[in-house]
């Protein structure tokens, strides 16, 4: 290739300063071309290679892969249906806890979790629905009561959801005590609330009870003391008297007047008592008649937001992730296999 340039004419030579070379106008220049490189990228290669032969075993084995894989497929159905795992049906309730107050810290919500999950409930529900038989234990067999409870746990889920309720869901292989269970589960809460509540109450009774009686009795004391001292030096109000007798002559009037002046403080003392006395009764009073109204109290500490109801859809197992796997993992081991087999030929052919 060649590039033909104006060098321009000699006046414009001289303003640069430049001696001009004796040459044409015109001169002739060769241009440079830059060597262009090429960066082979092995990893690319080496892995196209391998696909390339793995397309080729698969191809070549291509038979015995869809009979692996129709088998595989067969027994991943085999597997998941009811004749090998038991289906379970799921029954769910969400409640929110009512009428009850936290103990210490926690929270209401956190109550009922602990009261849901506590093992008195847990054997009740085992009485109940006959768990033992139902889950196959056999009450004699040595950690028999651990098996139940691992058993327990594993079929029945109380958590706290996020809005601060809580949910109990049930799975079970009957679909009706799966439901039963769960409103069992909550009729035992109420049960238990009841029970700890009305034994609280019961404690709250017998103590205002004692205070009433022993107060009473100190009010009878006092009365008869002050109805004493009327009766026998004529006492009633000790100020008014004072006033109503001070510039009396009057022999009795004088005869009271010193009953008062040795009685009256301990009179007014008395009388001061009494009332304090009286008052204490009657909050003794109004706290044993509440124990007794909380006590004979039959309300339900539960608020269902979602009731349970019978499922008519099995929630495990969920059959095609089983068959799915099962197809997968028999796959891949038969590629393993197969890879050995052909490395294991090309050894001999070497």
């Amino acid at each position: 290739f060649l590039c033909i340039v104006d060098t321009g004419d000699a006046r414009n030579i001289k303003k640069k300063k430049i001696s001009p070379k004796p040459t044409s106008p015109w001169k002739f220049r060769i241009p440079q071309f830059k060597s262009i490189s090429y960066t082979i990228n092995y990893d690319i290669m080496e892995q196209f290679f391998r696909n390339k032969l793995l397309i080729k075993v698969i191809t070549k084995w291509r038979i015995h892969l869809a009979v692996i894989f129709i088998i595989s497929l067969i027994a991943g159905i085999f597997v998941s249906s009811s004749m090998v795992i038991t289906p379970l049906y799921k029954s769910d309730a969400i409640v929110y806890p009512v009428n009850i107050s936290a103990y210490s810290e926690e929270s209401e919500t956190e109550q009922m979790l602990q009261i849901m999950r506590s093992t008195d409930i847990k054997l009740k529900m085992l009485d109940v629905f006959e768990l033992d038989k139902h889950y196959d234990l056999k009450k004699n067999t040595p950690g028999y009561m651990a098996f139940f409870m691992n058993k327990y746990d594993d079929r029945v889920s109380i958590n706290k959801t996020e809005y601060e309720a809580v949910m109990i869901s049930v799975m079970d292989q009957n679909a009706e005590i799966a439901k039963a269970m769960v409103d069992s589960i909550i009729a035992f809460y109420n049960q238990k609330v009841t029970f700890l509540l009305r034994n609280k109450q019961l404690e709250m009774s017998i103590i205002s009870k004692g205070d009433m009686t022993r107060k009473k009795a100190e009010i009878d004391s006092l009365s008869n003391l002050l109805k004493t001292w009327n009766m026998e030096l004529g006492i009633m109000d000790v100020r008014a008297q004072i006033v109503g007798i001070a510039n009396s002559n009057n022999s009795e009037d004088k005869k009271l007047l010193e009953n008062l002046k040795e009685k009256g403080i301990d009179y007014k003392s008395t009388d001061s008592l009494l009332t304090n006395s009286r008052k204490e009764y009657l909050f003794y009073k109004n706290t044993y008649e509440k124990s007794v109204s909380e006590y004979n109290k039959n309300i339900s500490y539960t608020q269902i937001i979602s009731n349970p109801i019978v499922p008519d859809k099995k929630a495990y197992p969920i059959r095609w992730v089983i068959v799915t796997l099962t197809v997968l993992v028999t796959l891949i081991l038969s590629l393993i296999a197969i890879a050995i087999i052909e490395s294991s030929c090309k050894k001999e052919k070497n």
